[in-house]
């Protein structure tokens, strides 16, 4: 798990102090853009000269308390259901949908409007009905939010000039929020940091011991969650091809991602995150969702053992790799727009509900909802709400549109002792690193796996599977392959229906597969790469493009 040191214990409560009146120069978005392709959350501006904001204190990636320590009933946010308030009349009694303007866990609802932060009882969960309330905010942050999330006990705040702000203890009574604009390493006591200002969204995913208890790997076995959690800004990059995660815990830099759907080529017109499980679509209404993050897809060597023999079955299982891939939902019956949210619904990441904003066959606005486990598309069922749509109408194709406007892949070719292929033929057998070929056709970094084609001559070959996945570190460098070498870790695997006929492989696949890999279906490697280079360091290969 993931693991603190003794001193962050002592981080106290920060000062928040009272809100200050919103200022509308910084806290008012934009008017929203029409169409799919206009971003969906209001973008960062970091040329923005804002008052320093500094709160370097806070509780925010503390271990929570086994005890309440203010164990009093849930009050929402203390008003009356009859109370005065004076938040907007525009706040609807109950936010349906997980995005930047509003946002809610199971216990708290809060919404944006100029600048400040409101907040009530999550009513449909509690029961508790309340009007909207200030939610008070250290003076030098009220006013200038342009985007919140909350998921699990945390709630994330944007500034207009993209920085990030933390508000820690989301479950428990209002009287203990408290902020902080810490981020980074070392754990999560960096002096903060900003978000790119090139996304189309972003949201915020949180998965904790206390509200979801476990992982659930793909071979169905369950792993305790680090009292650390794992939290996560998602983005949505490039055109909407990238997938972009910035974690507190991390070095502050653009370097770590998950492949989007078919290899990266799907493009995205929003996303939604909670609880490790990504949801996002494309401005055809084909809609993907992901469990996914820096600890269940193997990076976190440091805390987790990880391993691609299957666990299944297995008494004390490793967390199974590779890691859960994206997985196509079924079409909506109806008209959709590209608001979307994920929100969690169970412990053990085993249930998620997925909102779709739209309108039914009558025009009635509302969200169509349904489990991600359900693959039916009968299982969308309409929620009626009569609140004015904030996404735009998709052109919601009946038949599977995900590559219609697909991007470009990243897919690179690399190979390694090509040249001497022809003679390849002539050597007697597989004894070293001179007697065969390889290529690495399709090695995209962000995308496992890539193909490995072992070549023994112009006519023969053997066709293998390198896996490959990221792995932690603390200083920062840039995205994907540069020309500073990166680390990362793998495993090269015979593919199952090879693997099942291994006695009748030819002399030189059965050669190559005793002196590299064992006979063993899985071996781990270690591998290295930049630009136009790979090098799977364990055995001294080199694969070039060309």
């Amino acid at each position: 798990m993931r693991r603190l040191p003794a001193f962050a214990a002592a981080l106290l409560l920060a000062a928040c102090g009272s809100s200050t009146a919103p200022d509308a120069g910084h806290g008012t978005p934009p008017p929203f853009q029409p169409g799919p392709d206009a971003p969906f959350a209001t973008i960062a501006d970091p040329s923005l000269s804002l008052p320093l904001c500094i709160l370097p204190a806070g509780t925010i990636g503390v271990p929570d308390l086994v005890v309440d320590p203010l164990p009093i009933p849930d009050r929402g946010n203390g008003l009356a259901a009859d109370a005065a308030s004076e938040a907007p009349a525009a706040l609807p009694a109950q936010l349906a949908l997980r995005n930047d303007r509003g946002t809610y866990n199971r216990r708290y609802q809060f919404a944006l409007d100029e600048g400040a932060i409101w907040f009530k009882s999550n009513t449909a969960v509690t029961g508790i009905e309340q009007p909207w309330a200030r939610l008070a905010m250290p003076g030098c942050l009220a006013g200038t939010v342009i985007g919140i999330a909350v998921d699990d006990d945390e709630l994330t705040a944007i500034r207009a000039d993209g920085a990030i702000y933390g508000m820690d203890n989301a479950f428990k009574d209002y009287a203990l929020f408290n902020w902080s604009s810490r981020w980074g390493p070392p754990l999560w006591t960096g002096t903060g940091h900003r978000i790119p200002a090139d996304y189309l969204a972003w949201s915020w995913s949180v998965i904790s011991p206390a509200e979801d208890q476990h992982w659930t790997d793909p071979a169905g076995n369950l792993h305790t969650i680090g009292s650390g959690k794992v939290s996560h800004i998602w983005l949505l990059r490039s055109g909407g091809q990238r997938y972009t995660y910035v974690d507190p815990w991390l070095p502050r830099d653009d370097s770590y991602e998950m492949c989007g759907p078919l290899r990266g080529r799907y493009r995205g017109v929003n996303l939604s995150a909670s609880g490790s499980t990504v949801f996002t679509v494309n401005r055809y209404g084909d809609l993907y969702t992901r469990n996914y993050d820096f600890d269940l897809c193997g990076a976190d060597p440091l805390f987790f053992d990880y391993a691609y023999e299957d666990q299944r079955g297995v008494s004390n299982p490793k967390i199974q790799l590779p890691t859960f891939e994206w997985q196509r939902q079924p079409k909506i019956p109806g008209t959709i727009t590209h608001d979307i949210s994920v929100h969690k619904s169970g412990i053990d990441m085993l249930t998620r509900s997925l909102r779709v904003e739209g309108r039914d066959a009558r025009g009635h606005t509302g969200y169509w909802e349904k489990d991600y486990r359900e693959l039916d598309a009968r299982a969308w069922k309409f929620v009626r709400t009569d609140q004015p749509l904030r996404g735009t109408v998709l052109d919601n194709r009946p038949r599977d549109s995900s590559l219609d406007d697909a991007g470009p892949g990243e897919d690179r070719y690399y190979a390694r002792n090509l040249a001497q292929l022809p003679s390849l033929a002539a050597h007697p057998q597989v004894a070293g690193d001179a007697d065969w070929a390889g290529e690495l056709p399709d090695f995209n970094f962000y995308c496992s796996p890539a193909r490995l084609r072992i070549r023994f001559s112009p006519t023969e070959d053997l066709e293998l599977l390198l896996h490959h996945t990221d792995t932690i570190r603390q200083t920062e460098r840039g995205r994907g392959l540069d020309q500073q070498p990166r680390a990362f870790v793998g495993s090269i695997e015979i593919p199952e229906p090879t693997f099942a006929r291994l006695d009748s492989l030819p002399p030189k696949s059965q050669q190559f597969i005793q002196l590299y890999l064992d006979g063993r279906r899985h071996t781990s490697v270690r591998l290295s790469g930049v630009e136009d280079r790979i090098s799977v360091t364990s055995f001294g290969w080199e694969f070039e493009r060309p």
